[in-house]
């Protein structure tokens, strides 16, 4: 068994192949969710907005299921969750696999969507339980990048298994990354209990029950509220980008066409995530907050107004260099302030409002359009963006219970 993460940090192999682990679970969430438009109507009686639905049913299980993950794990520990989360997710991939209807399939995506919710919750309260306060940002962002090579590997694998053996594959494909996945991750030692580490503030022990909850809701409430913002505009540029471009008269193919914003999107965040893995460690989570919401703001602002490729690109750039330190730095200050045994449940929450945001801005970015067109849309998001930072204080007090 490889040593635990805290021994080694963010160089060790412990770190790294928790961050395997998370990105088979990123590749099977995203392997899975584009075919299903194809097998409805091909191989399941429906049409398109069944399609859709069916696609949501995994969202809407995860918002519900990352809460319950985060206080299982500050209860029983990650181990036990993360083993219990990925049997439900490989119990919901072979039950579609052994019979495919429409029913099954709906059954299957609220299973795998809860189940897969909850691993990565855990995976990602076991970073954040085990790496030091001075390097937290640093692995957070790191630990992050799991997601977007899920998002690059996912979509292809799924669909060249779809196209070359059959639906039946990507299921039982997806059960087996899911299945390696939680052994790479058992390969790691825990630390054991945690040690409090209260400096020179009195901690007593965390408060139980409802108040714990109020407690925990407190801690997660402002920078919970900036994510929900910042990922509903996330979603809305994902839903609705290449629509406002074509209507400005971008070209929608070709190497300058408007689907490449997003290549340059993606990398722009992976690559800034790599250099800039330290920023949250060194200069503390609101201010780089403050500063990648000014970023993204800026970034959308520029989409609002692209009329060409180079104008949209530098856009896609700035909302890319935007994205890459939020997470990380909003995560740590989500659940700095909370108890360590109470950490994972803030976690769990905070979680839960960034898919909560993912779900808006598609949702309600088709009724901003038609109130208002995109142009505005993608202002009036800016703006929201720039309001948020007023909600960040930038000032030391204790540790919440």
């Amino acid at each position: 068994m490889v040593r635990s993460i805290s021994e080694g940090g963010t160089r060790g192999a412990a770190f790294w192949l928790i961050v395997v682990a998370s990105t088979l679970g990123n590749i099977v969430n995203s392997s899975n969710s584009p075919i299903i438009a194809r097998i409805v109507g091909a191989e399941l009686p429906g049409d398109d907005a069944l399609a859709g639905m069916l696609v949501s049913l995994s969202a809407f299980a995860s918002i519900a299921a990352m809460p319950l993950a985060g206080a299982a794990a500050d209860r029983w520990s990650v181990r036990p969750v993360l083993i219990a989360a990925s049997v439900i997710a490989i119990a919901g991939l072979v039950l579609v696999a052994s019979a495919l209807t429409v029913p099954t399939l709906a059954a299957s995506r609220i299973i795998v969507g809860a189940g897969n919710a909850a691993v990565a919750t855990a995976l990602t309260a076991w970073v954040v339980a085990e790496i030091p306060h001075r390097e937290r940002g640093r692995a957070l962002g790191l630990f992050g990048l799991s997601v977007w090579v899920g998002l690059a590997l996912g979509p292809p694998l799924g669909d060249a298994l779809y196209r070359e053996i059959g639906q039946q594959s990507v299921w039982i494909a997806s059960a087996a990354l899911q299945l390696t996945g939680l052994l790479i991750a058992l390969l790691v030692r825990t630390r054991g209990p945690v040690k409090v580490d209260t400096g020179a503030i009195p901690m007593q022990a965390p408060a139980e029950g409802l108040r714990g909850w109020l407690v925990i809701l407190r801690a997660v409430a402002v920078p919970g509220g900036v994510a929900l913002a910042a990922w509903a505009s996330e979603a809305f540029m994902i839903a609705f980008l290449l629509q406002h471009l074509s209507r400005n008269g971008v070209a929608s193919e070709g190497i300058f066409g408007a689907a490449n914003v997003f290549t340059i999107f993606a990398v722009s965040v992976v690559t800034a995530r790599l250099l800039l893995s330290n920023l949250t460690d060194r200069l503390g989570p609101v201010v780089v907050t403050r500063w990648a919401l000014v970023m993204v703001a800026a970034g959308m602002l520029t989409l609002a107004v692209s009329e060409s490729f180079a104008v949209a690109a530098l856009g896609g750039m700035l909302v890319g260099i935007g994205y890459s330190p939020l997470y990380p730095a909003l995560t740590m200050l989500a659940t700095e302030h909370l108890h360590p045994r109470r950490r994972s449940t803030g976690l769990g929450v905070f979680a839960a409002l960034t898919s909560v945001g993912h779900a808006l801005g598609s949702l309600l970015g088709g009724f901003f359009i038609l109130l208002m067109g995109e142009a505005w849309s993608f202002a009036t998001l800016a703006a929201v963006l720039l309001l948020a930072i007023l909600l960040l204080r930038d000032r030391r007090r204790p540790r919440l219970r």
